[in-house]
């Protein structure tokens, strides 16, 4: 992206009519033709025949940026009189500067041209950028705050926002569950989630705190999260939980290993909760492909207890990936008794059970991101007696 942000400006430069120079002709066909060592080199040659000339220091710096050769483009751009007001040698040195990570001389570049110039979107959006490789995320967020968008640079107005948020390496994540089997003869079941999370280089850790209260028991559950990068297209996922408490497992760990690479993700793993009566043990896989904006995935899962039962459990989504990056609204359905993520008695049975579900991500600003989640559950809770369940979630993060 910042390659397109860099060539879509470049495309524009035309303030040099170096097709008029009879000795610059050849040198623009190797240009077109990519051919950047040839062209340096026909450079080089004319620069000493014209050593005084603007055109020639240009082009020259130019063709050396355009190689990825940024040291000797700065080199050649800095030998052109520095109080030149040409826009275009202006817009050259902040690209120059830029890949060259002097992000200092960027911002004073671009102050320049926000001070002089009335389009001053181009060197908003070089600041910005300027300012995330300096890690001045504020900053970054209050000169992006100046653009104006508009059709041409909206999605470089996006990739802004979220290379800022990818900078970001702390969040904390308020959550609220209530499950309502919508009669009056079962007790609801309240659940509070309170954890903090920070992005290491190549991996992430997470703690979490669950409080939960059903009728008159009450618990509290600690759990820890961790997600080692493995590879560039796979990570791990990582989960131990304790708790004391009937409404939680005694002991909980997890493990899945996701792979993730163009359009394909796919992961397996398993869960063992520990019970004061049982143990219960889950293998688990999942299969997803991406289909332009909509994601489609199917999971499953096994399970075994130690009683010797075991059954199967199945979940479909349906994902629609938003314009804003990891935002989605997703239509999901399950079926058999597999615990859901917030679902840790032991009460598992073989009897039927039907859930759809209506989740989602959204970011409401840079910072915070609201996940709501609602699930309408038909539960066989004992052989021909079903019972209704409404699970409503919302997830509240900040990341900063």
């Amino acid at each position: 992206m910042l390659n397109k942000i860099i060539v879509s400006y470049l495309l524009f430069i035309s303030g040099f009519c170096f097709a008029q120079e009879k000795e610059l002709s050849s040198i623009n066909k190797l240009i077109e033709s990519k051919k950047y060592d040839e062209s340096i080199a026909q450079l080089i040659k004319l620069e000493d025949n014209y050593p005084n000339s603007t055109l020639v220091k240009f082009k020259l710096a130019q063709v050396y940026f355009w190689n990825s050769k940024y040291e000797a483009a700065f080199q050649s751009v800095k030998l052109l009189d520095q109080n030149n007001e040409d826009e275009e040698v202006l817009k050259l040195k902040i690209l120059i500067q830029q890949n060259r990570k002097a992000s200092d001389e960027v911002v004073a570049l671009c102050n320049i041209g926000i001070e002089r110039l009335s389009d001053k979107n181009f060197y908003y959006q070089q600041q910005v950028l300027a300012y995330i490789n300096n890690n001045q995320l504020e900053n970054a967020s209050n000169v992006l705050s100046k653009i104006q968008i508009t059709d041409t640079n909206e999605e470089v107005v996006k990739y802004l926002r979220n290379e800022i948020a990818n900078k970001k390496k702390n969040f904390v994540m308020l959550g609220y569950l209530q499950t309502n089997t919508l009669n009056e003869e079962f007790p609801i079941w309240y659940l509070t989630s309170l954890e903090y999370g920070h992005k290491f280089e190549k991996h992430t850790l997470v703690g979490r705190v669950n409080y939960s209260f059903l009728g008159s028991i009450d618990a509290v559950q600690f759990e820890m999260d961790w997600y080692p990068k493995i590879s560039k297209n796979n990570y791990l996922y990582t989960n131990i939980a304790i708790s004391n408490s009937e409404l939680f497992p005694n002991y909980k760990i997890a493990s899945e290993l996701f792979h993730e690479k163009d359009r394909i993700s796919a992961s397996v793993g398993g869960k063992s909760l520990f019970f004061d009566e049982q143990n219960i043990n889950m293998i688990t896989a999942h299969f997803g492909y991406l289909i332009q904006s909509y994601k489609i995935a199917y999971r499953g899962y096994f399970i075994k207890q130690d009683n010797s039962d075991s059954y199967f459990a199945h979940l479909l989504s349906f994902q629609r990936k938003l314009d804003e990056k990891d935002s989605y609204i997703q239509l999901e359905f399950i079926y058999g008794s597999a615990p859901y993520f917030y679902f840790t008695t032991d009460n598992f049975t073989t009897v039927v059970d039907y859930r759809i579900g209506l989740l989602a991500r959204f970011k409401l600003n840079s910072s915070l991101i609201l996940q709501p989640n609602f699930q309408y559950q038909i539960e066989e809770y004992a052989p021909n007696n079903f019972r209704n369940r409404l699970n409503l979630q919302a997830n509240l993060t900040y990341i900063f």
